[in-house]
């Protein structure tokens, strides 16, 4: 008797969730990829937006070690003083300090 109700009751709790376990499954698909192309539309208009970025170990090309890019003024812009031989540079409301040879060796943005 006592089998009979558990089995009973045990049959009753799958029944019960079986359905539910169907729903988590399906998915719509289509929603999801047009949530994808949205993402990556958005990641290559970041792209065309700031296009002047460098990261730490990467040299900024020439035109941009020129003077009107070089900040003289870093305590205006809340930066630290480089070290002896370095300079910042304002590019795209990015800070670079950089080497002479344009190699980067810390990024702020925003300052």
């Amino acid at each position: 008797m006592q089998k009979a109700k558990f089995l009973m009751s045990l049959m009753l709790a799958v029944s019960a969730l079986a359905p539910l376990a169907g729903h988590a499954q399906d998915r719509d698909h289509r929603w999801d990829r047009d949530r994808h192309d949205e993402r990556v539309d958005m990641d290559r208009r970041a792209d065309r937006e700031m296009a002047h970025r460098w990261n730490r170990g990467e040299r900024i090309p020439p035109e941009y070690r020129d003077r009107q890019y070089i900040i003289d003024d870093w305590r205006e812009h809340r930066l630290s003083p480089p070290p002896r031989g370095y300079h910042w540079v304002g590019v795209d409301g990015g800070y670079y300090l950089v080497r002479p040879d344009g190699l980067v060796f810390n990024v702020t943005i925003g300052g």
